[in-house]
């Protein structure tokens, strides 16, 4: 068996397989090592991509010739626009996608691509001058020119429901042990995280009449391919709620949920709580959502988003029975919480890389990261330096002004993680321009520098930019009166008594792309204005906040920023710009609230 490759990629998550991939498209010699070829691309928890700040994520992987969209589109069984009513900046697509149909989508890609699958553990790194030289696995010793480690949930991972604590990185899969040795030589210290998953549910002991029914819309699509990847058959999903009774039931044995019990170290995400954790934190609320999903279409698995629990067994069926439509609900699977170890990614640099390593890259929850898209964003952004390392070629590193990958990398290398990282729309200060519609035009030249794109996805692109400019001269060469003016229809599209629809029937030359034409005539004076106002930033550590003694008087932050800078006490917008979370956005709005206080004062 072949035994020497240009890049090694280790894990076959979500991370491990866009690295991979990246490395293909850059033509290298790809070993993927993973513990279950049968398991690459597994969906561990939700089956389901995209949702606020993760479609931009998936849009930018797609643009760099990355398959978590295209694998969406092919699986995909339902499909939904987020935050229609607001504007397209923070709107975004979200796909659900049958589970099985999304792995072996991935798994056909890892082949068709030629990549080396290699069915090991690897469990240390043999290491001369600072240059990993192989990967020393159960089975054999593989080695490489460039090396990306993606761990996911298996680094020291711990399986808990209840009092139970057993080994493993995803329920009945082993954990991965041995490369905290590596990292603990080179005096870095590991931290563990927690992440969870609630309790699966039998679809034909589920009561869906009277449940809020939540169909999806037609024509929409993942990937910049668009059509060419067809979507199986389209299913429904389901809201229900939790009760007074369900809360009762958890709080009367909350301290046998693992969380609470002292069995569990690390920190969980804030953003996806577990149901003790919202029944605690939000003790005044009487029922939370639960958006009730199929795992795939002739699954018998449903997915309750919005329960997830550490419990023990028989708790877990008394609140699951307790909730409307799940009185004779039978569990397939029992919901767990997932312990792991991660690295403090201020030990990377922009590109990944490993900084006391001259050829390692880290990509995914090794980096204190939680969810698909990041750790898909990650892989492709560690893949493809790890291949231009080989190549002899300089690194490549997405900028916060264009790209969400950007925002991510940014965000993690200077800030750090204090609980698993997720994006959001809210963490981009230049999100007017980056939005989910327009992620290849901002990383195409990017993408074709790096060899990433194949022809069709170039013709796809250039397609897609004769559509535009169609639409441009249009608007721009046909104009109405009004009050006694000519206004050309690109002018009206600023205009905020002018809606997309009014200047839709009004231009004569219209294709698909016109909302993006006019969302892009709409924002150029706003994205300008942003653009003035970074500038005048920079100046952070002249600017004094000594003044401000409580950020909770700060209008436009949101709680867990207010809550951090509190607790930090930054003196000046330097110090400030330091703690994890911290945006230029967020910085101008304490500058506007410093700069009135000392008004005030003066």
């Amino acid at each position: 068996m072949n035994n020497k490759f240009d890049l090694i990629v280790i894990g076959g998550g979500h991370a491990g397989v866009e690295a991979a991939v990246a490395g293909r498209r850059m033509k290298l010699d790809v070993a993927l090592i993973t513990l279950d070829q049968e398991k690459i691309g597994r969906m561990s928890c939700n089956p389901a991509v995209g949702g606020i700040g993760k479609t931009h994520l998936a849009r930018e992987i797609d643009a760099l010739g990355g398959v978590i969209a295209e694998a969406t589109d092919l699986s995909g069984i339902q499909f939904k626009t987020l935050n229609k009513k607001k504007g397209p900046a923070v709107q975004a697509l979200r796909a659900q996608t049958d589970k099985n149909l999304y792995e072996k989508t991935i798994q056909s890609f890892i082949n068709e691509f030629g990549i080396h699958v290699i069915e090991d553990e690897v469990e240390d790194f043999c290491e001369k001058n600072n240059k990993i030289i192989s990967a020393r696995g159960k089975r054999g010793e593989y080695f490489g020119k460039s090396f990306v480690l993606t761990t996911g949930t298996f680094l020291n991972g711990s399986i808990l429901i209840g009092s139970k604590k057993v080994d493993g990185g995803r329920i009945d899969e082993k954990k991965s042990t041995g490369l905290e040795r590596y990292f603990l030589s080179k005096d870095v210290t590991l931290g563990r995280l927690k992440t969870g998953t609630p309790p699966r549910l039998s679809k034909k002991t589920i009561n869906f009449r009277g449940l809020e029914e939540q169909p999806g819309e037609s024509g929409l699509y993942m990937s910049f391919l668009g059509q060419k990847n067809q979507h199986p058959q389209q299913t429904i999903c389901h809201i229900t709620r939790t009760n007074p009774e369900t809360h009762k039931i958890i709080n009367r044995d909350i301290k046998k949920s693992a969380m609470y019990s002292g069995l569990i170290s690390g920190v969980g995400p804030r953003y996806c709580p577990s149901i003790e954790d919202k029944i605690v934190r939000f003790s005044e609320k009487k029922d939370h959502q639960i958006f009730l999903e199929p795992e795939g279409i002739d699954s018998d698995w449903m997915y309750p988003n919005g329960i997830s629990t550490s419990l023990p067994k028989e708790t877990q069926e008394e609140y699951v029975q307790s909730i409307k439509g799940f009185e004779n609900a039978k569990i397939l699977q029992y919901g767990y919480a997932v312990e792991y170890d991660y690295i403090d990614p201020r030990n990377m640099s922009k590109d990944l890389l490993f900084k006391k390593s001259d050829n390692l890259y880290l990509a995914g929850q090794i980096n204190g990261t939680t969810g698909y898209e990041e750790a898909g964003a990650q892989g492709i952004i560690a893949g493809i330096n790890a291949s231009l390392n080989v190549l002899g070629k300089e690194k490549w590193v997405p900028q916060r002004s264009s790209s969400y990958l950007g925002v991510l990398v940014d965000d993690l290398t200077k800030f750090g993680v204090s609980e698993p990282y997720r994006m959001f729309t809210s963490r981009a200060e230049h999100r007017l321009l980056l939005r989910q519609e327009n992620a290849d035009e901002r990383l195409f030249e990017s993408a074709k520098k790096l060899n990433l794109l194949s022809e069709e996805r170039i013709e796809a692109f250039h397609q897609k930019q004769r559509k535009k400019q169609k639409v441009l001269v249009s608007l721009r060469g046909n104009s109405i009166n009004l009050t006694g003016k000519k206004v050309t229809l690109y002018d009206l599209c600023k205009r905020s008594d002018f809606s997309e629809q009014d200047v839709f029937k009004l231009n004569p030359d219209n294709t698909s792309e016109f909302t993006a034409v006019y969302y892009d005539a709409k924002y150029s004076g706003y994205v300008k204005k942003q653009e003035r106002e970074i500038e005048k930033m920079k100046t952070l550590d002249d600017f004094s906040l000594g003044l401000i003694f409580d950020y909770q008087e700060v209008v436009g932050l949101s709680g867990e920023l207010k809550e951090k800078l509190n607790y930090h006490k930054p003196q000046t917008l330097l110090d400030a710009s330091k703690i994890e979370g911290i945006t230029p956005a967020a910085l101008n709005v304490i500058t506007i609230h410093a700069k009135k206080i000392d008004a005030i004062r003066s």
